[in-house]
């Protein structure tokens, strides 16, 4: 009798691994594959073939920027580098997903403020507007072609910020072909292998050169404001690229932070005090 039960245990196991065996042979011969709903999104466009991004806000606000080579720029107002990570968390509203839609002929648009809205999203040929946010969750109201969409509020402040909200951080971009920096005093002129000299000589002093002309390229601001016209600066530096244009720079401040305008662009960059010896220390010790 046991010997029995032994037997039929035995034939059941080997049953079940025949039965994994073929479900794993089907699963592979049939590539065979789990199947979930398609995302709700609100446009079929994909980010990476997002090439120009036009942007109009309430207040007036017009900026075209256009993406070349990995880098987006403005082209209107200012011909400048934008900043990249902003442009692409702005543009991953392509991605977004609606829990509810409505067809516009349905309900009250001005209601909704998309009769005059908050802003207007531009991406290749695709115009997104924005209006209120509704009373529960705060999700805002957003229109395409015909259809209204409630998505979570994260995108718009990226507009309403304005330029000191999308353009690049850094005082000259990598992408600017920058020749050389006049800093108080000190001259600087940039090698055709990247490297930096100025009218310093030695070692140690080669290594700051260096260090502080990168620095002018590379270092982010920790935040960037409008310029604000009615201070005085304290000295002009002055930067020129290789086809002979110049762009002034007006240092506002040095303490309680670092505060570097441009004029031309309306803006101001802000690093912090401890970067002194990162981006003024050698112009202030030769002025």
């Amino acid at each position: 009798m046991a010997l029995k039960m032994l037997s039929r245990r035995w034939l059941i196991n080997y049953l079940l691994i025949a039965l994994i065996c073929i479900f794993i042979y089907a699963g592979n011969r049939y590539q065979a594959k789990i199947e979930f709903p398609p995302k709700n999104s609100i446009t079929s466009l994909k980010a990476q073939e997002i090439h120009s991004v036009i942007i109009q806000t309430a207040d007036n606000d017009h900026f075209v920027l256009r993406k070349s080579s990995n880098q987006w720029r403005f082209e209107n107002p200012v011909q400048w580098p934008a900043n990249n990570t902003t442009l692409e968390r702005l543009i991953s509203i392509v991605r977004s997903e609606a829990d509810s839609r409505l067809t516009s002929d349905a309900i009250d648009l001005a209601a909704l403020g998309l009769q005059n809205p908050r802003a207007t999203l531009t991406l290749n040929d695709t115009r997104i507007v924005f209006g209120t946010t509704n009373n529960i969750g705060g999700r805002r109201y957003v229109k395409i072609a015909s259809t209204v969409y409630l998505l979570a509020d994260i995108h718009l402040h990226f507009m309403t910020q304005g330029i000191v909200g999308l353009i690049d951080r850094r005082l000259l971009p990598r992408s600017v072909a920058l020749e050389a920096l006049e800093l108080g005093d000190l001259s600087l002129r940039k090698n055709s292998d990247g490297s930096w000299q100025g009218d310093v000589v030695g070692e140690i002093e080669t290594d700051r050169l260096n260090r502080l002309g990168n620095n002018w390229q590379t270092l982010d601001a920790g935040r960037i404001k409008n310029y604000d016209r009615s201070k005085a600066p304290i000295e002009k530096f002055v930067a020129t690229l290789d086809n002979g244009s110049k762009i002034d720079f007006l240092l506002m401040a040095i303490y309680p932070e670092i505060v570097i305008a441009r004029p031309d662009l309306g803006v101001q960059y802000h690093f912090a005090e401890k970067q002194y010896y990162d981006l003024l220390s050698i112009a202030k010790q030769n002025s």
